[in-house]
């Protein structure tokens, strides 16, 4: 038995450095071990993608990271509350750039890069992000390719090609574990009512499958080969102390949550709800505490359900009638995988309407558009 235990941690130990080997490249380069203690105060962070350059007509350009910002991200990164606030601004909002006049909030990258790129979400937001992340196009496709995929259910056929960029879309609904080639397309895919904002909202249920996904067994078994995978294709203001500090508070599993900037459409463009803006700024990034009382009378609640749930259907609304809430049917193709209320908002009409039906609630720009709440019908929904 002495003789086992050895050759058992000495298996151990091999079976651990075969784990981490290929975070040494990058862990050389940035200098920067998880820190044992993650995070002491929250950081915001700006993090978009930079769309792709090119040098003639289908030739791509060299990597600059100073094309036009996609997917424009303020995060907040809170170990006090143990958890990740991600908030998705529209490119198409606009914005008074300094020195520029008004522009569309994505073009602050190829005027001035990051730094102007922090200086145009601030003035949209109102909180100024301290450290930036921006990743080229390849760090999604080598992302989830190295975590061997990542499941999404598809809601409607998506096809699309444009051969300028290269991109060409085709993908089947159903619920199905996308490549990394097809998660770009899944998350690039604009041709649908809602444009942009039908974009993010799908952008920010991949958010809660990638999240899933990497802290799922094989995921945390294939971790360490996707930071090497994704390290070429980012550049960032972070300093080593504050990039060891990130990768502790990774491994306190911190919860998620995400919002859409809140407003509506108004002249072929995303008008910012100033007032629900800063009612999501002062509970998820000043840290203020929200303790309002709340009352479900007259809210409207947008009830997504598929074909086939007519009757549950029917009984959810005479559940939400009795509460005094009115109800607005939003059917889609594929049936919820669980019942759950969402909110693009603080949070506690949610959690009011979840206690009432005895149902999980959930903080997401998910949430249909022109609705107080949401409340997606899965097969669980309480009778």
């Amino acid at each position: 038995m002495r003789r086992v235990f050895p050759v058992l941690l000495l298996a151990l130990l091999l079976a651990l450095a075969l784990w981490a080997y290929p975070l040494l490249g990058p862990l050389v380069r940035h200098g920067a071990w998880p820190a044992f203690g993650g995070l002491k105060e929250p950081l915001t962070l700006l993090v978009y993608g930079s769309s792709p350059e090119y040098a003639g007509h289908h030739k791509r350009a060299p990597e600059r990271f100073r094309g036009l910002a996609d997917t424009i991200l303020l995060v907040r990164l809170d170990p006090r509350e143990n958890r990740v606030v991600v908030l998705s601004v529209p490119r198409d909002v606009w914005v008074n750039l300094p020195g520029y006049g008004w522009r569309k909030v994505n073009a602050a990258s190829p005027l001035g890069g990051p730094e102007l790129m922090k200086e145009a979400v601030a003035r949209v937001v109102g909180v100024r992000p301290e450290r930036y992340l921006v990743v080229s196009l390849e760090a999604l496709q080598a992302l989830v390719d190295a975590l061997g995929g990542v499941r999404v259910c598809v809601e409607r056929p998506m096809r699309y090609r444009d051969t300028a960029a290269g991109l060409e879309i085709d993908l089947k609904p159903g619920c199905q574990v996308l490549s990394g080639k097809e998660a770009e397309g899944y998350l690039r895919f604009r041709q649908d009512a809602l444009g942009d904002i039908g974009r993010i909202q799908r952008q920010q249920a991949f958010f809660h499958a990638l999240k899933e996904q990497a802290l799922s067994p094989a995921g945390l078994l294939r971790l360490p080969r996707a930071v090497a995978e994704v390290e070429p294709y980012v550049r960032t203001d972070l300093t080593r102390e504050e990039k060891g500090a990130l990768l502790g508070f990774a491994l306190k599993r911190p919860a998620l949550v995400s919002l859409l900037l809140p407003g509506g459409f108004g002249n072929g463009e995303w008008v910012v709800d100033q007032k629900a803006l800063k009612a999501l700024v002062a509970r998820y990034f000043l840290g203020e505490s929200a303790w309002e009382a709340v009352s479900l009378k007259g809210l409207r609640v947008a009830l997504v359900y598929a074909p086939g749930q007519e009757e549950l259907a029917e009984r959810a609304e005479r559940r939400l009638a009795l509460l005094g809430v009115r109800t607005l049917r939003h059917p889609v193709a594929l049936p919820p995988s669980r019942t759950e209320v969402l909110e693009n908002g603080p949070g506690l009409l949610a959690e009011a309407l979840g206690e009432a039906l005895g149902v999980p609630y959930r903080i997401s720009g998910e949430a249909v558009l022109g609705a107080d709440l949401t409340l997606r019908l899965g097969g669980d929904f309480p009778l």
